[in-house]
């Protein structure tokens, strides 16, 4: 039986991406199929779990302390990382990096991961500490991220709590994302574009430098001088 059709069945029914003809066939077949049924099942209570441990005033450790007494002994999670929005990041994190979520990772991880379509940009991981996660345009998959990972147009970093991530441009220039915040890499072509949806960002820009922006929520911030911080609360 093809269950990996059903898999992909399942994200889209938590996503709310589900189409009627989809649904009933998904329905049919978890009426047949335990494996695809224990999956459903064990994704659905993730994602209760989740949304009830992160509110607006919720920080990244209190959610952490309230998923992980949620989760059952046994945690047989195995299935594909869901996008639940900012909260879902932050407690996806808090999951890889407790080790509790390696299973949260398609058992074919390594394989099913491609490269993605977007322009590779001349800058590289200097530092990590603790969790971080890349998203890449156009997908909805988190990845850990490591010191030899490539850097890509269009992709989102992720930093968990405790966790922060320092990128060199190819100026020497260097950005510190610190924990818990979001950022995303816009543009990189002789001018250099990020937006950071939250958190906070220190730069130090080697003098001169070409055009450097950053943009966030509440407006945009342009780089004069070499050493500037942005935060998002």
């Amino acid at each position: 039986m093809n269950c990996e059709k059903y898999t992909e069945l399942i994200e889209k029914y938590l996503n709310a991406e589900i189409n009627d003809i989809e649904l009933e066939q998904l329905k049919e077949h978890i009426g047949q199929c335990e494996s695809c049924r224990k999956k459903y099942e064990q994704l659905g209570k993730l994602e209760e779990i989740v949304k009830e441990s992160f509110t607006s005033a919720t920080t990244a450790e209190q959610a952490s302390e309230t998923i992980l007494s949620k989760l059952p002994a046994n945690r047989p999670v195995s299935a594909r990382i869901i996008s639940f929005n900012k909260w879902s990041a932050i407690a996806a994190s808090i999951l890889v990096g407790t080790g509790l979520l390696s299973g949260f990772f398609l058992g074919r991880f390594d394989t099913d991961r491609q490269a993605p379509k977007a322009a590779k940009v001349p800058m590289k991981v200097t530092r990590i500490e603790g969790t971080v996660l890349v998203k890449h345009e156009g997908s909805e998959l988190w990845y850990p991220m490591q010191s030899s990972s490539d850097i890509y147009l269009g992709d989102t970093f992720h930093s968990a709590s405790n966790s922060a991530l320092v990128l060199e441009l190819e100026n020497q220039s260097t950005l510190e994302l610190n924990q818990n915040s979001m950022l995303v890499l816009k543009l990189y072509n002789g001018e250099t574009q990020f937006y950071l949806e939250y958190g906070k960002l220190a730069a130090a820009l080697e003098s001169p430098h070409p055009p450097f922006f950053v943009s966030t929520p509440h407006g945009r911030v342009e780089a004069l001088g070499t050493e500037f911080t942005v935060n998002v609360e």
